[in-house]
């Protein structure tokens, strides 16, 4: 797990250096890739298929609990930040022209990478531990 855990923080330090040089659509890259990474070793650890967007969100609906029916006990804490994560995505992959009414602004940028940085650092401390951490 450890080189899933520095291959991650290498790439939140890319984004970071992205971010601060004004390239957003790269920092927005590289925050996803950090965030994927990471759901990589949950899933990996616990033999969870995660090659497509789909099979991603199965592995953070069971870390969040969720059933087949939707239903979860407790608050999806894994899938919120899974959210901002995969707007970075969607960010990195589209143009600003295409969908303008979902661009964030730099405060807005500010929040979400602190909000995936947690996640990849709770996601890191889970396939280590076996447990869960928020």
């Amino acid at each position: 797990m450890s080189d899933f855990v520095q291959s991650s923080q290498d790439l939140l330090d890319s984004a970071d250096r992205a971010f601060d040089a004004g390239d957003v659509r790269a920092g927005s890259r590289l925050m996803w890739e950090a965030a994927r990474t990471a759901i990589d070793a949950v899933a990996i650890k616990h033999g969870w298929p995660c090659d497509s967007l789909e099979e991603i969100k199965e592995v953070i609906y069971r870390l969040d609990g969720v059933d087949e029916k939707g239903n979860s006990t407790g608050f999806p804490w894994y899938f919120m930040h899974f959210g901002v994560a995969n707007t970075f995505r969607e960010h990195a992959e589209t143009y600003e022209w295409e969908y303008p009414e979902f661009q964030w602004g730099d405060s807005a940028f500010r929040m979400g990478r602190k909000s995936v940085k947690k996640f990849v650092d709770s996601l890191m401390r889970y396939a280590e531990t076996e447990r869960r951490v928020q």
